[in-house]
């Protein structure tokens, strides 16, 4: 009898789990939705394919964590068909590729995706502009290893926003490879041995765009890369702090900042051994009007 008591109490804690993260994310009056987006560098995307064993362990993540929309870079070795399939196993039967072959960046959603542009020449790995939600989303992934070149995307980002008059109801995101001025303090009380390089960020702040995470997550909290699967890397987060750094990024136009509700950077637990950089994420509330 008091096995099955105790089975019961089980079901009845996991029904009013789901049922209080229901009514937390859908409030029917108004129509309203509270929508996670998530941007996460899959590190050269599972091993071209090959390592299913961190395949797997990624679909339950992300099935964890529940976003609507997710943002992908080094999609290595994917095509459609298999980033499709991969989306379908965590629930998002929606799906955009930016390129076949070498460090593509992609998305993925809940609700059908418009593709507006897909952006190679002067843009690194690419920038991918679409539209789901009833929002722009841009998601790119900027040049690792020199500033000078990091810098002249940041300013082809910006000024493509500009001239597609993108001032409203977007959102750009992805592995940035560049740090902050808004964490500069403690960069340099940190990494004091590395140079610290905050031309490219700045360039999208001064075009109004503005840093989610950095309000909602305290300077401390923000490491993005590198996590604990790369072997020379410590599992101590104290040195891993002291090493790494923030430079994934999620960025929004103002009028955005409303609607916002929470942004988070997952670097904790699960994630450390599912790529070499940590996912980031941000809730907003979406009125479900008509359209993608």
């Amino acid at each position: 009898m008091k096995k099955y008591f105790l089975i019961a109490l089980v079901l009845l804690i996991h029904v009013n789990t789901m049922e209080s993260q229901s009514l937390e994310r859908h409030w029917k009056a108004g129509n309203y939705e509270k929508v996670r987006v998530m941007s996460y560098n899959i590190f050269n995307g599972f091993d071209w394919g090959k390592d299913t064993d961190r395949i797997n362990r990624f679909v339950d993540y992300i099935e964890e964590q529940d976003p609507e929309v997710l943002a992908l870079q080094e999609l290595c070795g994917f095509t459609p068909e298999t980033l499709q399939t991969l989306a379908e196993k965590y629930g998002h039967p929606y799906t955009v590729l930016h390129k076949e072959g070498g460090y593509s960046v992609g998305i993925t959603s809940k609700k059908p995706i418009k593709l507006v542009k897909k952006l190679t020449e002067g843009y690194g790995h690419g920038l991918l502009h679409v539209e789901t939600y009833n929002h722009t989303f841009l998601v790119t992934h900027l040049n690792p290893s020199s500033d000078k070149i990091r810098l002249k995307e940041a300013n082809n980002i910006t000024e493509y926003m500009a001239k597609n008059n993108l001032t409203t109801k977007t959102l750009l995101m992805g592995d940035l490879n560049a740090v902050s001025p808004f964490d500069a303090d403690y960069l340099e009380q940190n990494r004091y041995d590395s140079p610290n390089d905050y031309s490219v960020i700045s360039q999208f702040l001064s075009a109004q765009l503005y840093d989610i995470c950095r309000v909602y997550v305290p300077r401390e909290k923000r490491l993005t890369f590198p996590t604990a699967i790369l072997i020379y890397n410590s599992k101590n987060r104290a040195v891993q702090e002291s090493k790494g750094s923030r430079i994934d990024y999620i960025f929004g136009t103002k009028d955005m900042l409303e609607s916002i509700t929470d942004a988070y950077i997952l670097n904790e637990n699960d994630p450390d051994y599912l790529s070499d950089h940590y996912p980031i994420a941000i809730d907003f509330v979406y009125t479900g009007e008509e359209g993608l």
